[in-house]
């Protein structure tokens, strides 16, 4: 397993224009049945009467398009052409999303429908203040502001130029009047870092990217939580995590105000890092803190949440009494 990682690792390093790295791109694809094309145009990968389109640019994103092939057709609708169903990714559009008929301008895929796993341990109630953390292009924000209602706010965090401006266009579209954007990162402190921003969803903090090209390369603000929760004078109830790795040092950064004030985590930890899925030391860590944590890929990928022990309630809710006698 460690040097099938390895020869991952360095396939990926060669970058979307490696010769190796197309076919064994194109090998993947075809064990799943689906055949895939490159020309100037885009990257077409069909199977049967179906068909996705991705940006000539965006060759690193055909393993996420093979393994999540029916999700996507679950998620959005596609458009007949040429006697197929398409998804068209290869630049800027409008998806429509097949469970909720509501619309989102994307600047390339259509962010996932994950509500189900992000909302299986804790869906956040009217009144709420929650964390979108790695919020794209605002699909799940504009979701978690619905749950939470005109009397609960949503924090977005995104750093990406490209994403926030689409996240801005898609709260205005909707009339979304209780979501703060945050153009900043979540991080295991307070600064600046270099992140990857490619105006896609797999932007990210480049410590923790396996594919981080240096014409991408920004450097962008980043806050810890307690330093966020201590900007927004507010400590959320939930936060949903989608921050491609960086989450595991997030929550380690994190761990000694995590003890002291509960909030409910759903976070995609399906990626890799160090040679192994974020998910385990993430179940270890808030484990070990008090919470109860635990992962699945029941939902299609790897989800970790963790729900606030009886200890760190408790606690909390003396610390809160003590304040009001104060």
């Amino acid at each position: 397993m460690m040097l099938l990682n390895c020869m991952r690792q360095r396939l990926l390093e060669a970058g979307p224009d490696s010769l190796p790295l197309r076919l064994a791109f194109r090998l993947q694809a075809a064990l799943k049945g689906i055949s895939m094309r490159v020309n100037g145009q885009g990257i077409s990968l069909v199977r049967g009467r179906r068909e996705i389109v991705l940006n000539p640019g965006h060759m690193m994103f055909v393993p996420f398009a093979v393994h999540s092939w029916e999700m996507l057709f679950e998620t959005v609708e596609g458009w007949p052409s040429r006697g197929r169903m398409v998804l068209d990714f290869s630049s800027p559009g409008l998806h429509q999303y097949r469970k909720s008929g509501l619309s989102f301008y994307f600047p390339a895929f259509a962010e996932d429908d994950c509500m189900e796993a992000y909302t299986a341990a804790y869906r956040p109630q009217p009144g709420d203040v929650v964390w979108d953390v790695g919020a794209h292009a605002g699909m799940t924000a504009c979701l978690l502001a619905q749950m939470v209602g005109p009397s609960g706010l949503v924090y977005a965090f995104e750093p990406d130029e490209t994403n926030f401006h689409y996240l801005l266009r898609n709260l205005g579209r909707h009339e979304i009047a209780n979501v703060i954007p945050v153009k900043a990162a979540l991080s295991d402190r307070t600064g600046t870092a270099n992140f990857c921003m490619d105006g896609t969803m797999g932007a990210g903090l480049n410590d923790f990217l396996r594919y981080a090209p240096a014409r991408h390369n920004r450097v962008v603000e980043t806050l810890s939580i307690k330093d966020a929760c201590e900007r927004f004078g507010s400590v959320p109830e939930y936060m949903k995590v989608d921050i491609e790795g960086a989450e595991v040092a997030v929550v380690s950064g994190a761990l000694d105000f995590l003890r002291n004030h509960p909030i409910h985590l759903s976070i995609e930890s399906n990626h890799m890092v160090d040679g192994r899925l974020t998910s385990g030391p993430l179940d270890a860590m808030l484990s070990a803190a008090g919470y109860h944590a635990w992962s699945s890929d029941g939902f299609g990928q790897r989800f970790t949440w963790a729900v606030p022990g009886p200890a760190i309630v408790a606690a909390a809710e003396g610390a809160s009494q003590a304040r009001k006698v104060a």
